[in-house]
């Protein structure tokens, strides 16, 4: 998130985008995607906290969480690097790797494509 503002409909966040495929440990890959989360200035310039699970591949996953690089480029297309290793499952780890997208704009008038499940609350007795 780069700075919380007031647009029309409400706080606008601005993140980045985050997806690929992790390295290839013990004959398999794994998908990641996520979006940044926190926003973290750094003498004028700033990274961004991020956290994910990975898809199945082999009967298990992995989780991961780190910090992008600083800042490359100013303004709206800005972009991070990052490269980080996973959580161990199944006695192994992999590395994510990468840059990411982008601002993306959410909140506020601008629509954004991720999926938002139900929550069912249940009245407990």
């Amino acid at each position: 998130m780069v700075r919380n503002q007031q647009g029309n409909g409400g706080p606008v966040q601005f993140r980045h985008r985050m997806e690929g495929l992790t390295t290839l440990v013990q004959g398999h890959r794994h998908s990641f995607g996520n979006l940044t989360d926190l926003f973290i200035p750094e003498d004028g310039r700033h990274r961004h906290t991020f956290q994910g699970i990975t898809t199945t591949a082999d009967g298990h996953r992995h989780t991961y969480s780190g910090q992008t690089g600083l800042n490359i480029g100013r303004g709206a297309n800005h972009f991070h690097r990052f490269r980080i290793q996973t959580n161990i499952a199944d006695g192994h780890r992999h590395i994510i790797s990468g840059r990411t997208t982008g601002l993306i704009r959410l909140g506020g008038v601008v629509g954004h494509r991720l999926i938002i499940e139900s929550i069912k609350r249940k009245r407990v007795k």
